[in-house]
């Protein structure tokens, strides 16, 4: 290898259509482990590994996997104000609030409600699970709504899928989003310090006090810091790009931030794993939010700026493909779960078989859901969220080419390898 394709590989790699590795990489590592969390809860199998004098053990960030949950958000918040952060920077025409609604619809709609009709209709009422019809109204409407995390039996009570609390932050976001946005654009400083003090408000004040805070330490008032974290970071990102020259230094330290994000994260993810009681692990995640975000912020902003052949690893078929099915490998990963161990698949012989320490059927377990989950959500992906969301578009209107002109106006340098990125 010459010097020159040596250089090469040791700067930010260029990527066409706005493509950016440590994104889908980022997603997929959160998603996995959100789902880990899950199936470790039914099988308790041990994420430790011994080789020779070596001894892997990741049971703290398995059992905190619920935090990645925020991680998922950040990214959101992210990928959602790049266009504002790029319109902001070069001047050009926010984008169409309109559209994005449309975009929005389009892109969760389709999985989300085929979700809560499937379990309503295949799980909730075959098996009478609603003792009224007034426990079922709040519980679907609700969930037709993205409110459903305001209610007990929407939220905590919910007959259809518990993990589907995240949509209902999602979409109550979506609607503030075009105008914390064009805030952001006019004044970043003070919108992202009254997004994080409205989240230390509402955390340590208002809800801080309360003695059962299970119903509301995960709302939208509790998040916005880590959507603001999410925003600044994508802000820097399009800032920084246009004023750094990559070169393997700056590479290099972009490197060394991220591996010190990195052991950030674990280190939270310790401190949290030390907590058992419910209380005591609400007040954890509400304490740990903020700097787990800030963690999240900074290994997304360093990602960017990591050497091409780092990038080529984060960025490659496989990370493509599951980031693309980890929108329903979430929805999904938890139920699937849940009825293999109700059907006994794989079989078990004590009641508590992850009680009883039944080894293999732990690793047969773990490993079966996680093919399931993942073969159940490219079957989703493919079968319902990508028809579902090109039936909506057709519905709604949208076009691609009218999309890219509304929302970039301006051409993008060879250089630039943040563009839109559909979230």
């Amino acid at each position: 290898m010459t010097m020159k394709n040596l250089r090469r590989w040791l700067i930010p790699g260029k990527y066409k259509n706005g493509y950016m590795p440590v994104a889908d990489l980022f997603r997929v590592l959160c998603v996995l482990l959100v789902g880990w969390f899950h199936i470790w809860q039914q099988s308790w199998l041990p994420p430790t590994w011994k080789y020779g004098p070596v001894e892997i053990d990741l049971l703290p960030l398995v059992r905190t996997g619920y935090l990645m949950v925020d991680m998922m958000l950040l990214l959101s918040g992210f990928l959602l104000f790049i266009p504002y952060a790029r319109a902001r920077e070069k001047g050009t025409q926010l984008p169409d609030v309109p559209l994005f609604f449309k975009k929005r619809a389009a892109r969760i709609i389709p999985s989300y409600y085929f979700c809560v009709f499937l379990m309503l209709f295949v799980s909730a009422l075959p098996q009478r699970m609603y003792d009224s019809w007034r426990y079922m109204a709040l519980d679907l409407i609700g969930h037709l709504t993205f409110t459903h995390n305001l209610t007990y039996e929407g939220y905590i009570g919910t007959r259809l899928n518990g993990v589907l609390w995240t949509l209902a932050v999602e979409g109550q976001f979506y609607i503030l989003a075009p105008l914390i946005g064009r805030a952001f654009v006019k004044k970043p400083i003070m919108t992202y310090a009254g997004l994080t003090a409205v989240a230390f408000v509402y955390r340590f004040v208002y809800v801080n006090g309360m003695t059962n805070t299970s119903l509301y330490f995960n709302r939208l008032p509790a998040m916005l810091d880590v959507y603001a974290n999410g925003m600044m970071c994508a802000w820097l990102c399009v800032a920084l790009k246009r004023r750094l020259k990559p070169t393997p230094l700056t590479a290099l330290g972009a490197t060394v931030g991220c591996v010190i994000a990195v052991w950030g994260v674990w280190r939270i993810a310790c401190a949290q794993a030390t907590r058992f009681d419910g209380e005591l692990i609400r007040m954890g995640q509400m304490i740990y939010r903020f700097p787990l975000s800030v963690c999240g912020a900074v290994i997304l902003l360093c990602g960017t700026q990591m050497p091409r052949w780092l990038q080529a690893v984060m960025g490659n078929r496989v990370t493509r493909f599951l980031s693309g099915v980890s929108y329903n490998f979430y929805i999904w990963h938890s139920l699937v779960a849940l009825r293999l161990r109700a059907w006994h698949i794989p079989p078990y012989v004590s009641e508590m078989p992850q009680k009883e320490g039944e080894t293999p059927w732990q690793l047969h377990y773990t490993l079966l859901c996680f093919i399931a989950a993942l073969a159940f959500a490219t079957a989703m992906t493919y079968l319902i969220e990508k028809p579902g969301a090109k039936l909506l578009r057709k519905l709604l209107k949208i076009e691609t080419s009218k999309s890219r002109s509304t929302e970039v106006k301006e051409k993008p340098k060879e250089n630039e390898k943040i563009d839109l990125i559909e979230n």
